[in-house]
């Protein structure tokens, strides 16, 4: 019997409405809870429209206050927002802020591995197997990193070849 061990979150055009309405349900739970962002000035440079700005606070707002246990107070009871927490609301929001196709946002061992892809197979197609030879790492991690970069659309699937996937980069530069 063959028994999953995780499951994989279909993704969702209207996710946008979900994400409104936990900061909605956050803020009729916790009506005064006030939190300080120290992010706020950095948060305000990027390069967001005005609702995408103000989403994306209530979000950081609203992953603060889940968070409290975890997070320092002040004496007037008021939440320090943490790194953490911005981070949260930028990769739940990353279809809504149009930064699902930036690699900017993957995590480290993703980014170095999208930069040897793109170093030893630029236009060139590829499989899972020739990759894991090539860059000499297990099976499993190659597979990984190459599911993460097809979901974020960066490495297409062309193909077959044999009992295995060929992929293609994307026209996308870091």
């Amino acid at each position: 019997m063959h028994v999953k061990r995780y499951i994989k979150i279909e993704k969702l055009a209207r996710r946008t409405y979900h994400i409104k309405d936990l900061n909605i349900i956050v803020k009729l739970l916790y009506p005064y809870r006030q939190t300080i962002n120290k992010f706020s000035c950095l948060l305000d440079q990027m390069s967001f429209t005005e609702v995408q700005q103000e989403l994306l606070k209530a979000t950081v707002h609203s992953l603060t206050i889940i968070n409290e246990m975890y997070r320092d107070k002040d004496k007037f009871d008021r939440i320090y927002t943490t790194r953490e927490d911005v981070i949260n609301a930028i990769v739940m929001l990353q279809n809504e802020l149009d930064l699902k196709d930036q690699p900017s946002i993957l995590s480290p061992s993703v980014r170095w591995f999208y930069s040897q892809l793109q170093q030893y197979f630029g236009g060139l197609d590829f499989t899972s197997r020739e990759v894991s030879r090539t860059f000499r790492k297990s099976k499993s991690t190659c597979y990984r990193h190459l599911t993460e970069l097809v979901d974020r659309e960066l490495v297409k699937i062309t193909g077959k070849k044999e009992m295995a996937y060929t992929y293609h980069l994307t026209e996308t530069q870091l």
